[in-house]
């Protein structure tokens, strides 16, 4: 892959993972107690439902701005956070598909439909951002120079 490609793809992996994480955090902290509602109806762990509902919006917004904004270490962690998140959210839209649940997402807040195969795809897509992201974002600059 050339250069250019490959600079190409990260930015572009970099901006959709940074937009989704930014946006669907934004909106989640609207409205913090529907968003407990939210992961409570996944039948995961109830009680954790408030403290993930406090969490994971502003960590996600910090996700996404790093995936924008930030140097290459930064972005390069940023992809791995967003990967594990998105795994998590993936196991949990996974297992309420699979118990037979039907629950509204939560992805985007209160405007989040049901959680269906195309939830699964969306995560499966995004998660291949952030392996793009991981794979391809050019390492941080090292403190000596490789000719030495």
């Amino acid at each position: 892959m050339t250069g250019r490609a490959r600079t190409t793809l990260t930015v572009a992996a970099r901006l959709v993972l940074g937009v989704v994480f930014v946006v669907a955090g934004a909106l989640k902290l609207r409205d913090p107690s529907g968003f407990a509602t939210d992961i409570s109806n996944y039948q995961l762990a109830p009680a954790l439902a408030p403290l993930l509902a406090a969490v994971l919006p502003p960590l996600e917004v910090v996700i996404g701005l790093a995936l924008l904004a930030l140097g290459t270490a930064w972005r390069r962690a940023a992809a791995l956070c967003a990967a594990g998140l998105i795994v998590m959210f993936a196991v949990a839209a996974g297992s309420a598909l699979a118990r037979g649940i039907d629950v509204a997402c939560g992805c985007f807040g209160s405007a989040s439909g049901s959680v269906g195969w195309s939830t699964l795809a969306r995560d499966v897509a995004l998660l291949g951002a952030a392996v793009l992201v991981l794979a391809l974002e050019r390492r941080g600059l090292a403190l000596t120079s490789p000719d030495r």
